[in-house]
C-alpha cells in the first residue's frame, strides 16, 4: 500500500489490513513468518551497530575478502595458462600424426582429450562452483 503519511514499517502494519488467514496452519505459520522478520530486522540492527563499533574489524574483513579475490583471480589465471599449454602440446601432436610423424603420446593417452580444451579469456569465473563470491577478471 502507498501512502503519503507512512514513514516506518510500523506504521505501514497499523494502516495495513490484517492478513487474510484462513486456518490455524496459516495463523502458525503467518506468526512464524513475522518472527522470522522481526530477527532478520534486529540482527540488521546489531549489526549496523557492531560496524560503527567496531570499524577495523570490518576493514580487516574487506581486505580478508580481497586477498581472497585476488588470490582466486590468479589461480584461475594459472589455470587458463596450464590449459593454453596442454591445448598447444595436444595440437602439437596432432600436427605431427597429420605429417605423416609419430607422435610421443600413445594412442590411448587421455592428453588426447586436451585438444578440446577451452582456452577463451570469457570462460565463467564460476566453472568449478567453489567460487559463488569471486569476480570476474
Amino acid at each position: 500500500m502507498n501512502f503519503q503519511d507512512v514513514h516506518t514499517f510500523q506504521q505501514a502494519l497499523d494502516v495495513a489490513p490484517p492478513p487474510r488467514v484462513n486456518s490455524a496452519q496459516d495463523r502458525a505459520e503467518h506468526t512464524a513468518r513475522q518472527r522470522r522478520l522481526l530477527v532478520a530486522q534486529e540482527d540488521e540492527r546489531v549489526m549496523a551497530e557492531w560496524r560503527r563499533r567496531h570499524p577495523e574489524d570490518v576493514a580487516y574483513e574487506q581486505d580478508y575478502w580481497a586477498r581472497r579475490r585476488e588470490e582466486d583471480t590468479c589461480r584461475r589465471r594459472e589455470e587458463r595458462l596450464d590449459r593454453r599449454r596442454r591445448k598447444a602440446l595436444a595440437s602439437a601432436q596432432a600436427d605431427i600424426i597429420n605429417a605423416g610423424r609419430r607422435s610421443f603420446f600413445a594412442e590411448e593417452d587421455e592428453r588426447w582429450f586436451d585438444i578440446w580444451l577451452s582456452t577463451s579469456d570469457d570462460t565463467n569465473d564460476d566453472d568449478d562452483g567453489a567460487d559463488d563470491w569471486s569476480d570476474s577478471d
